[in-house]
């Protein structure tokens, strides 16, 4: 109700019988005890709050609810200073807004029934009491208003807290030796399997686009996937195995190990191999270290791979068009098992171009076709080189 008493009806402070009664109610401790008692039987959520700070906060009710009557004018939330307080202290208690405000609406209640059974006695008009329960139900939606800027406030931070501290735990989890106790709170908390072997992944971004992708991708393959970020990169918790041929858009992700939860610092590091592998050779996807196999070298050995970058392609870099042209040829002969006419199709150049580019090749280079080390040190040049953009042989 939001109705404003007449001023004719209106009471106000010193009026003889009205305020005799107001200071009857104000030190009636019936209403306390009754208060308490109905706030525990019916309204559910205060389990948890101590019997004393109940008590406390029904005679900060009573006596907002008693001073209002007294003032005669209808409440804004802004002059409702108790709402804050209590809002505050009742949310730290873990008690919903809905009990709060259903225990506050209790306390209204008990002055207001006693307002209605003793006013009669005292002389006091019925349409003076009409006024003071149209205050207090005006108190109680300034009342509500009010605590539920409280609650909310306290919602959105306490959910911020939450997540930093989710995030904040996955990170520590993949990539660091947790503390026992807190590995399997935590994993309790955000529903993490610990006999159940679990992966990490690593994604060099943290970028949104980059984090919706991945979570894209895990739910296209049947996993489910815990991210935070952690020293500029997107790292998570898999649960469950991706299915190879689903391959993630538009991201390169490092996978790492199943392993136990304990475990997860050791698959966080092959899983940041993986990736740091896949960078270096040009590889994109979903990549392990078995996937790259020996070109994680690329990226381990600088010095071997720099080497074989000067060996084999940077006589090349005088040739211009035509050293492209070169490098193509070898790329589609190793693509295509040494089957030229399979390579030559493939670029496409008739079988006679091939030959021509790849003997070109051998005797700017020195490098014989035919040999498996060459083959080997020529694979692994040309990883490299795709690891930089296909622009120029890297150098350590």
């Amino acid at each position: 109700m939001t109705g404003v008493p007449s001023q004719a009806t209106r009471p106000h402070f010193g009026d003889g019988p009205w305020d005799r009664l107001l200071d009857e109610l104000a030190h009636d401790d019936s209403i306390l005890e009754q208060t308490v008692r109905r706030i525990r039987a019916t309204v559910p959520g205060y389990d948890d709050v101590p019997t004393e700070a109940l008590q406390a906060s029904v005679r900060r009710n009573l006596a907002l609810s008693i001073r209002t009557i007294r003032t005669g004018a209808q409440p804004r939330p802004e002059d409702v200073d108790e709402a804050d307080s209590l809002a505050a202290e009742r949310h730290a208690q873990g008690v919903p807004i809905g009990s709060m405000l259903a225990g506050f609406r209790i306390c209204m209640s008990g002055i207001l029934d006693k307002l209605v059974h003793r006013a009669p006695l005292a002389g006091i008009p019925t349409d003076q009491v009409l006024d003071s329960s149209i205050l207090l139900w005006s108190l109680g939606d300034a009342f509500s208003s009010r605590a539920g800027v409280v609650y909310q406030e306290r919602e959105v931070s306490r959910m911020l807290a939450d997540s930093s501290r989710r995030t904040e735990w996955i990170g520590n989890v993949v990539a660091t030796q947790m503390d026992p106790a807190e590995l399997l709170r935590g994993a309790a908390l955000y529903n993490v399997p610990t006999t159940e072997p679990v992966c990490a992944v690593v994604v060099n971004s943290t970028a949104e686009q980059s984090r919706q992708r991945l979570h894209r991708w895990a739910d296209s393959t049947g996993t489910e996937l815990l991210t935070a970020v952690r020293a500029g990169s997107l790292v998570g918790i898999m649960l469950g195995t991706p299915v190879p041929s689903v391959q993630p858009k538009g991201i390169t992700v490092g996978i790492g190990h199943l392993v136990t939860l304990e475990s997860l610092p050791k698959s966080f590091e092959a899983a940041s191999l993986a990736l740091k592998g896949a960078e270096c050779t040009g590889q994109t996807g979903a990549v392990d270290v078995e996937r790259l196999s020996w070109r994680l070298a690329v990226h381990t050995t600088p010095e071997v791979t720099s080497m074989l970058c000067e060996q084999y392609l940077q006589p090349l870099e005088d040739q211009g068009a035509f050293g492209e042209n070169m490098l193509e040829a070898v790329q589609a002969y190793l693509r295509h098992r040494m089957n030229i006419p399979a390579a030559a199709q493939s670029i496409p150049v008739h079988v006679n171009t091939l030959r021509y580019r790849l003997e070109r090749f051998r005797a700017l280079v020195g490098a014989d076709l035919g040999d498996v080390d060459t083959l080997v040190e020529l694979s692994w040049a040309l990883a490299a080189r795709a690891g930089t953009g296909n622009n120029h042989p890297p150098h350590s």
